[in-house]
C-alpha cells in the first residue's frame, strides 16, 4: 500500500488516513472500490462538504502549569457547535496541542476525529487554529465569553504580587483578560504597532484634512494618532470597568499596592470567524 495511493484516496474522499488505509486494505488496493467502501461508511461524504463555509464554532482555552493553549474549531451551524460531541472535539484539539504542539491540529488523530464527526452530523467541521502561550516568568489567565465564541489568554507578571495573589492578583488577571476580549486591542503598546498599519492610518488622516495648512495638518494627524493608540494599544485603552483609568494606570495602581511593578507581558485573542492574518 503506497503513500501516494493513500494520499489520492484522501484527496478524493476527505477521509482520514486510518480510514483510507482500512478501505484500501479491504478492497485490495483498488481505488474505486475503496471509495465505494468509504461512501458506504459515510466517511467520504465529508468531501462533498469541502466547499461549504464553516463560520460558527467554539473557542476554548486552558492553562497547564506555565503554558496555556487556545483553539478555535468551526462548524457550519451554531446548533452543531453547542453539541457535546463538538465540545469534546474542541477539548481534544486543545489537549493534543498542549501535548504535541500547534501542528497537532493537523495530525492523523485530529483529522480522523474531524472526519468521523463530520460524517456523523453532516456538516463541514474545521479545526481552524491553535496557539500555545509559554509564560515568560508571569502567571497565565484565561477568559472565555459565555457564548464560547471568544477567548483570551494573558500573562501578568509582578514579583510583589505573590503575597497578594489570592486577594487580588487573580482578579487583576481576569480583568485584563476581559479587557482584551471586550476592547480587542491590536497590540500591547504603541511601539508594537506594525509600521505598515501606522503609515496607512497616517495616510487616511492626512487625506481627511487635505487642503489645510501643513502645520495644522501635522497637529491634527498627531491628535488622531493619539486617539488611534488609545483605541488599539492595550496599555493605553480606557479600562472597561472605569474609563477614567487607562489599563496602564490600573497596573500602576496595583504595583503601588504590591510594592512591585505589574506588567502585561503578552496576550492572545481568538474570536470565531474573524479574519486570521498571521
Amino acid at each position: 500500500m503506497s503513500f501516494d495511493l493513500i494520499k489520492d484516496l484522501r484527496e478524493r474522499t476527505g477521509a482520514g488516513i486510518m480510514d483510507c488505509k482500512a478501505a484500501l486494505a479491504s478492497s485490495g488496493n483498488d481505488l474505486e472500490k475503496a471509495i465505494d467502501f468509504l461512501r458506504k461508511k459515510g466517511v467520504a461524504q465529508a468531501a462533498k462538504r469541502a466547499g461549504r463555509q464553516a463560520k460558527e464554532g467554539l473557542v476554548w482555552s486552558r492553562v497547564e502549569g506555565n503554558r496555556a493553549v487556545i483553539v478555535e474549531v468551526n462548524s457550519e451551524t451554531d446548533f452543531v457547535a453547542r453539541t457535546d460531541e463538538f465540545r469534546n472535539l474542541t477539548t481534544l484539539a486543545a489537549n493534543e496541542t498542549l501535548a504535541h504542539g500547534e501542528s497537532a491540529i493537523k495530525s492523523p488523530k485530529i483529522t480522523q476525529a474531524v472526519t468521523e464527526l463530520s460524517g456523523k452530523i453532516g456538516e463541514k467541521i474545521v479545526v481552524r487554529r491553535a496557539k500555545i502561550i509559554q509564560a515568560r516568568g508571569g502567571a497565565l489567565f484565561t477568559y472565555i465569553h459565555s457564548n464560547h465564541k471568544l477567548g483570551v489568554v494573558v500573562e501578568i507578571a509582578s514579583a510583589g504580587a505573590q503575597a497578594a495573589r489570592e486577594a487580588g492578583f487573580h482578579e487583576l488577571g481576569k480583568n485584563i483578560a476581559m479587557q482584551v476580549a471586550a476592547a480587542n486591542p491590536l497590540c500591547l503598546k504603541r511601539s508594537e504597532v506594525p509600521p505598515g498599519v501606522l503609515e496607512r492610518e497616517k495616510a487616511i488622516f492626512r487625506e481627511e484634512v487635505k487642503g489645510k495648512p501643513e502645520n495644522i495638518i501635522e497637529k491634527i494627524v498627531q491628535g488622531k494618532l493619539e486617539k488611534f493608540y488609545a483605541t488599539n494599544c492595550l496599555l493605553e485603552q480606557p479600562f472597561i470597568k472605569d474609563d477614567k483609568l487607562s489599563v496602564q494606570a490600573l497596573l500602576d495602581g496595583a504595583g503601588k499596592k504590591w510594592g512591585s511593578a505589574v506588567e502585561v507581558r503578552q496576550f492572545v485573542r481568538f474570536e470565531v470567524g474573524e479574519t486570521v492574518t498571521a
